[in-house]
């Protein structure tokens, strides 16, 4: 054992659970919150800091996982910040940074950007790339261990997903293939066929949730689609309320309390958050690293009047049981800042095609009444499980085709 130091990252919270000793690269390397608007990025460490020791005496960061979904100025962010730390004009300091990911998936999210803007934002289009030695993972393991063929011919159809090889119409949108899925043509018999019998189940049952979930690509859609199936527990509904104030004094006047409750940003509780005991949450805050990380699924144990004991579904920390308190919540969505004190977690029966990337589901849905954004969107929700068997894909009525999602990028 040579007692070298090496860090474990990954891009989203989920990632960053399933990496012994993993962080999200945001906690670790402090990295700014908002890097769209922001041309040379710094992470916010001292140079005399114990994260800047720890960082000058560090080896190898072993992995920067799902590094294809973190905005390139992230990584430009911590070569600036090494160079710094360690006095060296070299590459990353002179450290061995090892980073992973697909570029088949989603690409950094540019709120309200076009396909130029998220092309801008990618990791390719760092001035990092062409430093950066590239090595290819070719074999499919799940098909080398098991020596299933189907399992062959669905990842064969994944692959054709996410390189954009499935035949287009003159929309520039495809049909679903007959052998990828099964197909609903209605939300309640996606909803049956995911949650089964959901209205008749006791809390004390409810284990299974952490193997499946329905997958939609907007956020008002995942959010419908969570009232209605947390209504149908059988459970006493607990609702608690936010306490919501602006950050800055002089916007008082311009922005009552009133209007604050009405706001619902992305990444933020909303101002009524209705539980029920047995319901599966997902806490959207980095709280203890990497039990507790944004994207981390937990099952509802018991409803206190300040604290809200869990247990947690997914990751290192699987099967312990957990407090949630109330945290302050700051959204930068907006031209002027407010504070949201919340539970810092989403009910998610469903949840956006985007926030599942790095899961795995033994049953999956996909809620495809809204087209996927990207061929990204679509290969990530289709791959979260294994087998055709356990993919259900909801295309309405009234479809030509079966068109499911259009080309952006």
């Amino acid at each position: 054992m040579h007692k070298k130091i090496a860090i474990s990252v990954a891009s989203s919270g989920i990632a960053a659970t399933l990496l012994d000793g993993g962080k999200t690269a945001h906690s670790a390397f402090k990295l700014p919150i908002n890097l769209n608007f922001s041309e040379t990025p710094l992470c916010n460490i001292s140079k005399q800091s114990d994260a800047a020791h720890v960082l000058k005496e560090c080896k190898l960061i072993i992995v920067w996982d799902e590094a294809t979904m973190a905005h390139k100025g992230g990584v430009e962010a911590l070569d600036r910040t090494l160079q710094d730390i360690r006095s060296s004009n070299r590459l990353m300091g002179g450290m061995t940074v090892l980073v992973a990911g697909d570029f088949r998936q989603t690409l950094p999210v540019v709120p309200r950007g076009t396909r130029a803007d998220e092309v801008r934002a990618c990791l390719k289009s760092s001035y990092l790339w062409p430093k950066i030695q590239v090595k290819s993972l070719r074999v499919n393991m799940r098909v080398y261990l098991r020596g299933d063929p189907e399992a062959e011919d669905f990842s064969n159809l994944l692959l054709q997903i996410g390189n954009g090889d499935l035949q287009e119409d003159d929309d520039r949108k495809v049909n679903i293939p007959n052998n990828l899925c099964s197909v609903v043509k209605d939300l309640k018999s996606l909803s049956e066929q995911i949650y089964p019998n959901l209205n008749i189940l006791h809390s004390e049952n409810l284990t299974w949730l952490n193997e499946r979930a329905i997958l939609t690509p907007k956020n008002d859609t995942a959010a419908s689609i969570n009232d209605s199936l947390l209504d149908q527990l059988p459970t006493e509904m607990a609702k608690y309320s936010s306490v919501d104030s602006v950050v800055e004094l002089d916007d008082v006047v311009n922005y009552p309390v009133e209007f604050l409750h009405t706001l619902n940003p992305p990444g933020i509780p909303p101002h009524n958050l209705c539980l029920k005991i047995g319901a599966p949450i997902m806490l959207l805050r980095n709280l203890i690293p990497p039990k507790l990380c944004n994207g981390t699924r937990l099952r509802v144990k018991t409803l206190h009047k300040h604290v809200i004991e869990a247990t947690i579904f997914t990751g290192c920390g699987r099967g312990e049981t957990v407090f949630l308190p109330r945290i302050p919540l700051i959204p930068y969505d907006y031209h002027f800042q407010f504070k949201r004190l919340q539970f810092p977690i989403k009910v998610c029966f469903a949840m956006t095609i985007n926030k599942a990337q790095g899961q795995s589901f033994k049953v999956a849905g996909v809620d495809l009444r809204n087209d996927c954004f990207s061929h990204g969107q679509l290969y990530v929700a289709c791959s979260r499980v294994s087998s055709p068997d356990s993919l259900v894909i909801l295309l309405p009525e009234g479809r030509t085709k079966n068109i499911v999602y259009k080309e952006v990028l």
